[in-house]
């Protein structure tokens, strides 16, 4: 998804479409029902936190320690209904859940990718990425090949080291498109430019 200030977005859906902004400063809105309840909710990034609120009541809102970049709301999975797709920089690859070849916690911060569905008032995990081996720049998902499914598209830079554990994206590094379908548990690679 472009980075212009003052664009409109339309994000066309399965059940409807959802129209996202970008305004002046760090921020962009979109609304949709995602939960199918018949109320629209609001999806505001203001200064990478990510809030969903229906009506006065909050919803959700992103941790502190997340550094939201961008999200979409669109059916990433192919299950009929529709996600809320985000990239965020964090520390850490895993949460309390750790692989048991893992004796500490990878303090990296890096860029992820994380998908959720919104279900009875709750935001809940579809799939969460370790930190990525390409940081995201920007992404739309979309029928990329015509086959009736969505994929998502994805523009890829490079990181570039600040300190010990400390990334961040190398504006000077070539950029890639990248396409990505989902099998079962998470994404793989359909499509390398």
């Amino acid at each position: 998804m472009g980075l212009c200030c003052g664009v409109i977005f339309m994000i066309l859906a399965v059940f409807g479409s959802f129209l996202m902004t970008r305004g002046s400063g760090f921020q962009v809105h979109a609304e949709g029902d995602l939960d199918s309840d018949g109320i629209t909710e609001a999806y505001n990034l203001v200064d990478h936190c990510l809030t969903v609120r229906e009506g006065d009541q909050e919803l959700w809102r992103s941790p502190r320690d997340w550094r939201i970049d961008n999200f979409a709301l669109d059916d990433v999975d192919n299950d009929g209904t529709i996600n809320m797709v985000i990239t965020l920089w964090k520390k850490g690859s895993f949460g309390s859940v750790k692989p048991f070849w893992l004796t500490i916690e990878d303090e990296d911060y890096k860029n992820h990718l994380f998908v959720y569905r919104f279900k009875n008032k709750a935001i809940k995990q579809v799939w969460c990425s370790s930190d990525l081996d390409r940081p995201i720049i920007s992404f739309t998902i979309r029928d990329y090949d015509g086959d009736g499914l969505n994929e998502l598209v994805v523009k890829e830079g490079q990181y570039r080291k600040i300190d010990e554990e400390h990334y961040t994206l190398d504006t000077k590094a070539p950029v890639r498109t990248t396409v990505w379908r989902w099998d079962e548990w998470g994404f793989s690679l359909y499509y390398s430019r």
